[in-house]
C-alpha cells in the first residue's frame, strides 16, 4: 500500500496533546477534517490516528488527535511525516493530476519524440511547473493547457506542445 504525504508534524502545541502541522496537501480541509484517519510515520511504523479537530494558526495547523490528551504522548512525533493511503485519494478530473503522479513521468512532444523526464514539480501561486531533464539539459514546462496536451496516467507520460523558446 502506497502512502501519500500530507504534512509534517513540526512541534507540539501546549500541554493537552495538540501538535503543529505544516500541511503539504492542497486539500487541507478534507485531509484534516474531524473524524478523518491519517497515519503518523514514526519509527518505521504507521500509527493510525483520528483527527479530533484542526484549526489554523498563522501558516500552520494546530491538530488534536483523539485519545492523545497529553504533551508526553505526542512530543516524540516531532519531525514525523503525516500520510494517508493512496486508496484515500479522491478521484480527479481526467485532465488533473496529483503532483506525485507527475514525478518521473516521461515527457514527449506531439509527434511522440522523447524530451526528458519530470524530475521535480514546482508549486507556484499560478500553476505547477514541471522541471524536465534529459541527457543534454534541463528545462521548465508550465503545467497548463497551453503546453500540456495530454497526461497519460497509466503510461506515466505527459505530451506537451512545443513552443518557440521552450527548449
Amino acid at each position: 500500500m502506497n502512502e501519500i504525504n500530507i504534512g509534517i508534524l513540526v512541534n507540539t502545541h501546549g500541554l493537552r496533546g495538540e501538535v503543529k502541522v505544516k500541511p503539504t496537501t492542497d486539500f487541507v480541509d478534507i485531509r484534516f477534517a474531524k473524524g478523518k484517519h491519517i497515519h503518523i510515520q514514526y519509527q518505521q511504523q504507521l500509527l493510525d490516528v483520528c483527527v479530533e479537530y484542526a484549526k489554523w494558526a498563522k501558516q500552520l495547523l494546530i491538530v488534536k488527535f483523539a485519545g492523545y490528551d497529553d504533551i508526553n504522548q505526542v512530543e516524540t512525533w516531532k519531525g514525523s511525516l503525516l500520510s494517508i493511503s493512496e486508496e484515500q485519494l479522491h478521484a480527479l478530473e481526467e485532465d488533473e493530476a496529483y503532483f506525485f503522479e507527475l514525478q518521473d513521468c516521461q515527457v514527449l512532444d506531439e509527434e511522440g519524440r522523447y524530451l526528458g523526464d519530470v524530475i521535480e514539480v514546482l508549486e507556484t501561486s499560478a500553476n505547477a511547473i514541471l522541471r524536465v531533464r534529459n541527457e543534454e539539459r534541463e528545462f521548465l514546462v508550465p503545467y497548463v493547457k497551453a503546453f500540456v496536451q495530454e497526461f497519460k496516467r497509466e503510461e506515466k507520460c505527459i505530451v506537451i506542445k512545443l513552443m518557440d523558446g521552450l527548449l
